[in-house]
């Protein structure tokens, strides 16, 4: 949904698995093990993309899975605090189990990059999962809940408008 948004409002758009991703081949990880630190790393990463753009008064999408909301919080924050942005969230939420069992379809297919350790994140996250949403970030700001169990659980029609809604209150800002 990210890179949907992100072609329809012309936004650039920055993914924690993307930066995963790229790290992960650079560093020849399938040959050589995975760095402890390239999970924080690419957050690390993350942040500094978003910064960047940030510090130009450029709008932009960051996606991720923001599992940990008061660390992930903290650091949006900080990026706040140092460039004046009004934080517009998109939280995803599922009935539990239809996401344990996307989670279960997806891992180890072509779908997904090697990289993605799978089955053992959805061992350690299994609870997390089936709660079906996370907290949004503590930021302000506006937090539009959609509901994905369905492609036709919510209407994207409407979450665009929003968007441009909130695109147009910034440059008003």
């Amino acid at each position: 949904m990210a890179k949907r948004l992100a072609a329809d409002v012309r936004l650039p758009v920055f993914s924690r698995d993307g930066m995963y991703e790229t790290l992960y081949d650079a560093l020849e990880c399938q040959s050589n093990g995975i760095p402890p630190l390239l999970g924080p790393a690419t957050f690390t990463l993350l942040y500094y993309a978003a910064s960047s753009l940030l510090a130009t008064g450029q709008p932009l999408i960051v996606e991720g899975f923001f599992g940990r909301p008061e660390l992930r919080s903290a650091q949006f924050l900080h990026l706040q605090h140092a460039y004046d942005f009004e934080p517009f969230q998109i939280l995803c939420k599922t009935d539990g189990r239809v996401l344990l069992e996307r989670f279960l379809a997806r891992a180890g297919t072509g779908e997904r990059h090697v990289g993605h350790p799978d089955l053992e994140w959805i061992e350690q996250n299994k609870e997390r999962i089936l709660q079906g949403h996370l907290t949004p970030l503590a930021l302000g700001g506006q937090v539009v809940e959609i509901d994905t169990t369905t492609p036709h659980s919510f209407d994207y029609a409407d979450l665009l408008q929003q968007v441009h809604a909130a695109l147009l209150n910034t440059l008003t800002r």
